[in-house]
């Protein structure tokens, strides 16, 4: 009997040394809270493109319009002061367009940027993530060749005395412009880190403009106010500081 009681006060000891222990590691570890944080992010962007007179004018004159989908890398650089963020955002359009055999006539994106100031403030804050309702102002510019595919053989030394009719070198069109989106992102957990970013928004330009060239001066050219619904995935790099005496 004296064995089975010195055997259960010797598990019991056990079983409330373990029980105690554990505590101190199953809980959560605190929500961090870095006061401040230095960003730079990196990222690719796909817009959904609107600039619908210019893309009726190639239509009727048998021009085959560039594609509406519009591939970005992107670059930015920005500071968060607690719940409030300011960034600085450019973007250079990538042309995956194909050659197309059976057309003859094609407008082909040949430039696209932009750049931008946001302010966001992140209307819901977490222990893991952050949302952030952003407004932004920027300018964005597009700028369109169109050529006709031929057979015809030109020597290259004559190519500067070679005209075609119908191609069209230079295109282009700025806007300035509103944007809004939602940002949603990992919240920074050490004071160097990286973190994922989505951004779903739409921009669009304050007001319509006229289509110009590079090549000649322009008169009674279409006008358009671009507009884009865009996805945006990109990485922030932060360097983050918490409160004074942390």
């Amino acid at each position: 009997m004296k064995r089975i009681l010195i055997m259960l006060l010797v598990v019991s000891h056990t079983a409330l040394a373990q029980t105690t222990d554990s505590t101190q590691f199953v809980g959560l570890p605190p929500k961090t809270n870095f006061k401040v944080s230095w960003m730079t992010e990196l990222g690719i962007m796909l817009t959904s493109t609107s600039m619908p007179n210019i893309r009726s004018y190639y239509r009727a004159n048998g021009t085959e319009p560039d594609s509406h989908l519009d591939p970005f890398i992107n670059l930015g650089f920005g500071a968060r002061y607690q719940r409030v963020k300011l960034m600085i955002q450019a973007g250079y359009g990538l042309n995956f367009s194909l050659p197309n055999d059976d057309v003859t006539r094609a407008a082909r994106q040949q430039k696209a940027g932009f750049t931008g100031v946001m302010l966001g403030f992140d209307v819901a804050n977490t222990r893991n993530r952050r949302l952030y309702l952003n407004l932004g102002y920027g300018s964005i510019g597009y700028e369109h060749n169109v050529y006709r595919r031929t057979d015809q053989t030109v020597p290259f030394e004559n190519l500067t005395q070679y005209s075609q009719p119908g191609n069209i070198p230079s295109l282009r069109l700025t806007n300035n412009y509103w944007d809004v989106n939602l940002e949603y992102t990992q919240r920074e957990k050490r004071k160097e880190s990286a973190q994922s970013v989505i951004r779903i928004g739409y921009r669009r330009g304050f007001e319509s403009q006229r289509w110009q060239s590079d090549a000649f001066r322009l008169t009674g050219g279409p006008t358009d106010r671009i507009s884009q619904f865009y996805f945006q995935a990109t990485y922030y790099f932060s360097s983050n500081h918490p409160k004074k005496g942390n």
